[in-house]
Parts: structure tokens; sequence; C-alpha cells
């Protein structure tokens, strides 16, 4: 057996090892198995730099499928910067060498959680980026669907849209991004409402938010400062001290500008 062989061998024992750690959704054992996999797919074709005939389908399938595993657990672990990464090193064989493997079947929602992780971070022109190298076929496809509605309704300004949403995602794993989504939503709203009003009314505040249990509402409201009224049913606003801007005017310029104006006007006269 050749040394490669023997390098393959390694791999898929201890990927097998890992596919079963992620279908039992043992996260610990996951993140024990990753570093130990990378560094034996390091021998075989792991992001590979060429289209070289030397290629092997195996190697590379076997390092996408452990990459999908590594950006699906990192969403498990609520791991942003870590998921992006995962995601990098897939897109070359997402496009680059998706002509040459058999289609996985996690790559359109991988797809779309990272469309998702981009439209959450408000990361827009990436977000478009992305959709560019993206066929008709391909943004018609359920799991890239639901982050361009989401993106759409955002713009529109249509939240009421995007909180509804929620009940209908194509995989539970959306939902970690949509709740960012939904908190940077809400933020702006608040602040919206912190500068049109002077205070307003937990029923009113409630209903502008989407919120309806009342212990996350005042937690809500504790994290952005708000104190009750007297009588417990308005939220009070905490304003900043605003610093009064006083303009001084020269007066000598100011006559001499009056002064001037009133010579043209006599020579118009």
């Amino acid at each position: 057996m050749s040394s490669v062989e023997r390098n393959i061998s390694s791999a898929v024992a201890v990927y097998q090892e890992l596919e079963a750690a992620w279908n039992a959704k043992d996260l610990d054992t996951i993140g024990r198995l990753l570093p130990q996999l990378k560094l034996l797919l390091l021998s075989l074709s792991f992001l590979p730099t060429g289209m070289g005939g030397s290629l092997d389908n195996r190697e590379l399938i076997l390092a996408r499928n452990t990459l999908e595993i590594g950006a699906l657990w990192s969403i498990e672990k609520r791991d942003i910067p870590s998921f992006q990464r995962y995601f990098a090193q897939l897109k070359c064989y997402y496009f680059d060498y998706g002509s040459l493997l058999p289609e996985s079947a996690y790559k359109y929602q991988i797809l779309g959680l990272n469309l998702l992780s981009l439209l959450a971070q408000n990361r827009l022109a990436e977000f478009h980026t992305e959709l560019e190298l993206l066929s008709v076929e391909e943004l018609n496809d359920v799991y890239i669907k639901h982050p361009i509605s989401l993106e759409r309704f955002v713009i529109e300004g249509s939240y009421h849209k995007v909180f509804l949403s929620k009940g209908n995602v194509p995989a539970e794993n959306y939902n970690y991004f949509i709740d960012i989504l939904i908190g940077t939503i809400r933020d702006d709203i608040a602040s919206c409402a912190e500068k049109a009003y002077d205070q307003i009314s937990v029923q009113e505040v409630a209903k502008m938010l989407m919120i309806e249990a009342s212990q996350e509402l005042e937690d809500f409201a504790q994290k952005r400062g708000w104190q009750r009224d007297s009588t417990g049913d308005c939220f009070v606003f905490a304003r900043e001290a605003k610093k009064e801007e006083r303009h001084f005017v020269r007066n000598i310029l100011l006559i001499s500008q009056s002064l001037g104006y009133a010579r043209e006007l006599e020579k118009i006269v």
C-alpha cells in the first residue's frame, strides 16, 4: 500500500468517527476530531491549488465533507468566525471543483447560511457579491430564496415579515442568524423611538418591537436603559444631556454685509 493510500485510509477512519459524532450531535467529540482530520488532510488534496490530473476525487470529497461538518458544527457552537473560515475553504469545492464532484446534500443549506450570516451582520455588499456567484437555477433553491426574501423585507422596512419568517425556515440552524437579525432590527426600532419620543406606553413599545413575553420586554428595556414612569404604564427614555451649541456672530461683519446688500438694492432701484 502506497503512502497516499495509507493516508487516505487513516483519514477515512477518522472521518467515519467524525460523521458518527455529527449524526449523534456530539459537539465535543466533533471539536476534538476536526483538528485531527484536517492535519491528515494536509497530506492529501486538501485545499488544492491547481486543476492538474493528480487530483483524486476521493480526497476532494473527503475534504469537502469534513469542511461541511466543520461549518455546521460552528453554527451549533454559535461561532460565526469559525463558520466563516470553514465556508471560505469550502468555496473552491463548490465553485472551482463542483463539476468534478457529486453534488453535496449540504451545499445549498451552507450557501444559504452564509448569505444569512452576511445579512445578519449588515454586510450587504458582500451579500450581493455572493449572490452573483450563483446561477438562476441556484437562486431559486429554497435554501437560497429564504435569505433573499429576508433581505428584501429589511430593505422595504417590512420588519414584521422578518419576525414571521422565523416560523418558516428551510433548516433549523437558520434560526440562529435570524435571531441575530431580529435583535439588530429591534435595536434600530428602539433607537428611532428614543429619538422620536420622550416616553412611550409599554403596550405600544411591545407592539413595535413584536415582543410578547413580558420578561423579554423587561430585559430589553433594561439593556437599553429605559425606566418606567410613576404609573408603570410607560417607558421613559434616558436622554443624554445635550450641550447647547452657541454660535457667535461678529456684529461688525453682520452690519457690513447688511450695508452691502442695501447698496446693491439701491443700484437695482
